[in-house]
C-alpha cells in the first residue's frame, strides 16, 4: 500500500513538473519573439527621416499611411482602431460601416512597440494568410423560380426568418505572424458558452501541442502576437463575409 501511495505522488509530481516546464517556456515565448522582431526592425528601421517625427505625429503617419495604400485596392478593407474602439469596413479610402468594439485584448507584444516599430509594422495594410471561422466565408440562397402568380403570392406571405441565434467566431492569420480573433457577441438569452469553448480549445490543444514539441526538440516555443476583440454578432458575419479571403487588414493600436 506504502508502495501504491509512492507511486502515485510520484506521478503526480512528475505531471506537475511537466507543467511547470510548459508554463516556463511559454512564459519565456514572447520575449524570444520580441528579440527577433527587435532584430529584423533594427535591419529595416534605419529611416532616419521616419525616427526624426515626434511620436504622435509618427503614429498618425502610420495610419494615413497604411489607408492611403489600402485606397489602391479595389476590395472591400478592414480597419481595426483599438484607441478609438471601433471597426471599420471601407473602400479605397471610404468608410462603409463602423461597429463598436465591445471589448478587446492584446498580446503584451503590442504594448512593448515603440512608436517607430509601429510604424514599420503597421505602416501598410496586412495580409490575411488564412482564416478560421466557426461559420461558412460564402453563403448561398437557392432560389427556384415560381411556377405561377399563386405560387408567387404564396412566397410573399412568408415572412423570412430573421433571428440569428448561430455565434460567429474567426480567426485571421495575417502577415508579420499577427493574428487577429474576432468574438460576436449575441444577446444574453442566447446561449453561447460552448461554442466559444470548442472554438478556443482547438486553438489551445494546438498550442500545448507545438510547446510540448519545442521542448522537446529544444527550439523556441511557439509564440503569435494575438488581438482579440468582441463585437456585435451581427457586424462580426458581415465584417468576415465582406472581406477577400487574401484582404487587407489595418491595425491601428
Amino acid at each position: 500500500m506504502k508502495a501504491l501511495k509512492y507511486t502515485v505522488l510520484g506521478v503526480i509530481l512528475l505531471i506537475m513538473a511537466g507543467l511547470a516546464v510548459l508554463l516556463i517556456s511559454a512564459m519565456k515565448a514572447p520575449d524570444s519573439f520580441m528579440k527577433e522582431y527587435h532584430e529584423e526592425i533594427a535591419a529595416m528601421g534605419k529611416n532616419k527621416a521616419i525616427l526624426s517625427y515626434p511620436d504622435e505625429l509618427l503614429e498618425r503617419k502610420t495610419s494615413l499611411d497604411a489607408r492611403l495604400s489600402m485606397s489602391d485596392d479595389d476590395s472591400i478593407g478592414m480597419r481595426i482602431n483599438l484607441k478609438e474602439k471601433l471597426v471599420y469596413l471601407e473602400i479605397q479610402g471610404i468608410v462603409l460601416h463602423q461597429t463598436p468594439i465591445l471589448e478587446q485584448r492584446t498580446s503584451a507584444f503590442f504594448r512593448k512597440l515603440t512608436p517607430a516599430e509601429k510604424y514599420i509594422l503597421f505602416h501598410k495594410p496586412l495580409t490575411i494568410n488564412k482564416d478560421e471561422s466557426s461559420i461558412a466565408k460564402d453563403e448561398f440562397n437557392v432560389v427556384i423560380a415560381p411556377k405561377d402568380t399563386n405560387e408567387y403570392k404564396a412566397r410573399q406571405e412568408i415572412v423570412p426568418d430573421t433571428s440569428h441565434t448561430d455565434p460567429v467566431l474567426y480567426r485571421l492569420y495575417l502577415s508579420h505572424g499577427i493574428r487577429i480573433q474576432v468574438i460576436g457577441q449575441l444577446p444574453d438569452t442566447i446561449p453561447q458558452f460552448w461554442p466559444q469553448f470548442r472554438f478556443e480549445y482547438t486553438d489551445r490543444y494546438i498550442f500545448l501541442k507545438n510547446l510540448a514539441g519545442s521542448i522537446i526538440n529544444r527550439k523556441p516555443a511557439p509564440y503569435r502576437p494575438t488581438i482579440e476583440i468582441v463585437i456585435n454578432s451581427r457586424d462580426a458575419e458581415a465584417y468576415y463575409r465582406a472581406v477577400p479571403k487574401k484582404g487587407n487588414v489595418i491595425v491601428e493600436l
